[in-house]
């Protein structure tokens, strides 16, 4: 069994912040964190609190078909199993409006239902800085039955 670590001091030594500049230097060709099928969070094969990984998330970058954790002084790679963010249910709002919500509690509002893509095996929306966001079980079978029909 690994030796358990400090995350929150680990983490602490990422700098977070908004950046729009993909150009930063990668620190590492190693993912330093892993996102699950479930969209559960890894840092460095230690379970991350939801917290943080919310924190995290606001930095999420898809690009070239890789995902990175971008700030203003790193970027930082990030291995997903499937779907970087898993939405677990979603509100409608005005006309076409959806607001979802996801397990680790962001919400990610698309003005219309037509951004909501449907593949043979899920559910997807693709969510700010192009993350692909896939819908739970739960709120897969709640869309299906409300708005898909044959």
């Amino acid at each position: 069994m690994a030796e358990p670590i400090n995350i929150a001091k680990q983490l602490g030594q990422l700098s977070i912040a908004h950046s729009n500049n993909n150009e930063v230097e990668l620190c590492s060709e190693t993912p330093m964190f892993d996102i699950n099928g479930e969209g559960d969070w890894f840092y460095l094969n230690s379970p991350l609190p939801a917290k943080f990984a919310k924190l995290f998330s606001s930095v999420l970058n898809y690009i070239d078909g890789e995902y990175f954790l971008i700030t203003p002084v790193e970027k930082v790679k990030v291995l997903v199993k499937r779907h970087a963010i898993v939405l677990v249910d979603y509100d409608i709002n005005n006309q076409d409006g959806i607001t979802f919500i996801s397990s680790i509690g962001t919400e990610h509002a698309i003005a219309n239902i037509s951004a909501v893509i449907l593949l043979d095996d899920a559910i997807e929306i693709e969510i700010e800085r192009g993350v692909k966001a896939g819908l739970g079980r739960a709120c897969y079978y709640r869309y299906i039955n409300q708005f898909v029909t044959d």
